[in-house]
């Protein structure tokens, strides 16, 4: 049993603001092994850096996106391939060796090391398998039109508990909202603690500890026309008014829309440049996406 006919694949990403801000966002579809591999990298919190030339999230992020794919690319899944979810332990633990034998890996504490969330798209003739760890975003279009979301929000609550407490903070001391971030830190670092920690939220990072805890859905290929991943730094576009929600954001990349939406969503945040409007971290966040459509 062969693939189903793919009539449109695209990957694209940007790179977040900041000066000499390296995209720490990493994707490759392997068509030929009916597979897409999306990883949203984190740097730790506290800025060390042991990768030179790069960041050690960027790092990561490509190593654990790279590895994963060519696990599951070596025998597709109607061929008896390695399980997802296997592949990307098998990956994840490669990397962290790798890097926790660098020149004071040893010595970093949680906090420092880098993380990352991670979507795996997989199809064949007969099922398409979407596998979540980490705030990433998939969306399948059905044949009947609907669109399902696959997504964990546990992260995104968190976090914009202390957006909320970035912009009181602002308003109580007179600061811009980047002081503001600034000043509580400690908050965010808090939240980073609680990755991978029962009662905390599931992702990718040099611990391992996250990987058995992906949120899976799984589709009959007959039933979907596409299906799409993206990091939370283009899901943004929803936040920040350029579509209404993550299923039309899907739907209008699949049609071949990405890269209009992702200038208008690079404008809507220019235009929000101290986040009074829509409270978040940064101006503008690594945005990549994956989008896969499929023919009769």
């Amino acid at each position: 049993m062969g693939m189903p006919y793919v009539a449109f694949c695209e990957t694209c990403t940007w790179t977040g603001s900041g000066e000499g801000r390296v995209n720490e966002d990493y994707a490759v579809i392997r068509e030929d092994a009916g597979c897409a591999v999306l990883v949203d990298g984190a740097t730790g919190l506290t800025k060390v850096n042991l990768i030179a030339g790069e960041s050690d999230a960027s790092w990561y992020a490509r190593e654990l996106c790279e590895q994963t794919v060519g696990l599951l690319g070596a025998t597709s899944q109607n061929e008896g391939g390695v399980p997802t979810a296997t592949a990307m332990g098998d990956a994840a633990r490669s990397v962290a060796a790798d890097y926790l034998r660098l020149p004071g890996a040893a010595d970093l504490t949680r906090e420092d090391l880098p993380n990352g969330s991670v979507a795996v798209l997989r199809w064949d003739s007969d099922q398409l398998e979407v596998t979540m760890l980490g705030d990433c975003t998939a969306a399948v279009a059905m044949r009947d039109g609907s669109v399902r979301v696959v997504h964990d929000a546990t992260l995104d609550a968190l976090d914009q508990q202390n957006y909320e407490r970035m912009y009181r903070y602002a308003v109580k001391h007179g600061t811009t909202m980047a002081q503001a971030r600034r000043a509580l830190n400690d908050r965010f670092i808090a939240n980073r603690l609680k990755m991978n920690e029962p009662g905390g939220y599931w992702a990718a990072d040099i611990t391992c500890r996250g990987f058995g805890n992906e949120l899976v859905e799984r589709f009959s290929t007959r039933e979907v026309t596409g299906v799409f991943a993206c990091s939370d730094g283009f899901v943004a576009a929803v936040e920040m008014g350029v579509v209404d929600d993550a299923g039309e954001l899907a739907l209008r990349t699949l049609a071949g829309e990405g890269q209009r939406l992702a200038k208008e969503l690079r404008a809507a945040e220019r235009a929000d440049a101290e986040l009074w409007r829509v409270h978040r971290s940064k101006v503008s966040d690594d945005a990549t996406y994956v989008a896969i459509a499929f023919g009769e």
